[in-house]
């Protein structure tokens, strides 16, 4: 009789397991082909991005002869302003491109931070020409000053990103948790930071948000 049982009970653990390994393996199946749909549609959107970037510089080339047209010369622009406007700006000007100073060397020291400490702690590292984009300059309709002018703005703009993005991911390795009040245009990582006074949920989430 016991043996009957054993053997029965032994049956019925084979059929449990045959069943949660028929399962795994749809969920696997399942997974793999999720995994494929959202390779399938990331590929779609990269073709599309080629194409749409292939028609924009075919289109600015086929228009530059009519672009040019939109351009004012530096000193044509001067003479045509008002002379408080161009002692306003002859005055703000060293204010304006002393900035370049600190911006350089706030690049070069979060570089050095983002390329070593990254590292050291396994924090997969920001891909810097995500940030960085210079185009303004290929615009036929603006003359010299104004292309150095919208470089300018762009390396600040696009510096600020890319500190941000840095800045981002180190607070979501040390310190994931969300502000008492709501904060504007936050990270890409806040959202997944826990509660501000859910101090279990930080305990227990903590190691998983520090792996990326």
């Amino acid at each position: 009789m016991d043996n009957k049982n054993h053997k029965n009970n032994f049956n019925e653990e084979l059929n449990l397991l045959f069943e949660k390994l028929a399962e795994s393996r749809d969920k696997g199946i399942k997974n793999i082909e999720d995994l494929k749909q959202r390779i399938a549609i990331r590929l779609d959107e990269e073709i599309a991005r080629l194409y749409a970037k292939k028609d924009f510089i075919a289109e600015m080339w086929t228009r530059r002869g009519e672009l040019r047209l939109q351009k004012i010369s530096f000193l044509k622009k001067i003479f045509s302003n008002s002379l408080w406007v161009n002692l306003r700006f002859l005055a703000s000007m060293p204010f304006i491109y002393m900035m370049i100073i600190p911006a350089i060397i706030m690049h070069v020291m979060v570089e050095i931070y983002h390329q070593v400490c990254f590292r050291i702690y396994k924090i997969p590292r920001v891909k810097a020409r995500e940030y960085f984009i210079f185009d303004r300059q290929l615009l036929p309709y603006l003359n010299w000053f104004e292309k150095f002018n919208c470089f300018y703005c762009s390396y600040f703009n696009c510096l600020v990103s890319y500190v941000k993005e840095i800045a981002g991911r180190t607070e979501r390795y040390w310190c994931p948790i969300k502000h008492s009040r709501k904060i504007k245009d936050p990270h890409s990582e806040y959202a997944k930071f826990v509660d501000y006074a859910d101090g279990e949920a930080f305990r227990k989430k903590w190691d998983e948000l520090q792996k990326f």
